[in-house]
């Protein structure tokens, strides 16, 4: 058994090509994928190949693929090799939370100064995915400045709106093919103007 010591080093150089593993892989894949390589090898489509031959979904195959592609545009140096070799393990941030980063990257309601926060959280403080997604959903809370009251007749005339658009949907075929007695029909149409009556401005 090696000594405490060196079983510790050992045991952080694992952890570190663990954490960093993901980086490389995302490389290959996205290299697989953009030259469809995997055609070649004999399989019809990327995600069999990944099914088949790696034992990944196609899910966690396209979140490392596009996690991956985001750092080698916004971060480069994060996927160089000096970089992986000299970093620390604690410093190289998990796939699932770059891949949310890339998201709220595309959201129009996080602005220029939360989005550095949060790249600050992932890229150099390399949070776990639960607390960018925990800080994203407070960012998102805060933004909306909107009274309760006023986001409460939002939620209850959007619902409404599905519930008419369905009546009239339902309503149209109904009649069209004549599944329903006239009545029936009719008293649809009479609800879905009761309901359109309780649309709030």
């Amino acid at each position: 058994m090696d000594e405490p010591s060196e079983l510790r080093q050992k045991t952080i150089a694992i952890a570190k090509k663990h954490k960093a593993s993901w980086i490389e892989l995302g490389q290959y894949l996205y290299t697989i994928h953009k030259d469809k390589h995997y055609k070649s090898w004999g399989y019809l489509s990327f995600q069999t190949y990944c099914k088949k031959e790696l034992s990944i979904k196609e899910t966690t195959a396209a979140k490392l693929m596009k996690s991956y592609h985001f750092l080698e545009k916004e971060e480069p140096r994060m996927v160089s090799p000096t970089f992986l070799e000299k970093e620390e393990s604690a410093k190289i941030p998990d796939y699932e939370a770059v891949n949310v980063l890339r998201l709220a990257k595309q959201n129009q309601k996080i602005n220029t100064g939360d989005f550095s926060d949060l790249r600050e959280a992932v890229l150099n403080a390399a949070k776990e995915p639960q607390e960018i997604r925990a800080q994203i959903k407070q960012i998102l809370e805060d933004r909306d400045e909107r009274e309760p009251d006023e986001i409460q007749r939002s939620k209850r005339n959007a619902s409404i709106k599905r519930l008419v658009t369905m009546l009239s949907s339902m309503k149209k075929q109904m009649e069209s093919e004549k599944l329903l007695p006239a009545y029936l029909i009719k008293q649809m149409a009479d609800l879905a103007g009761k309901l359109e009556d309780q649309l709030e401005e």
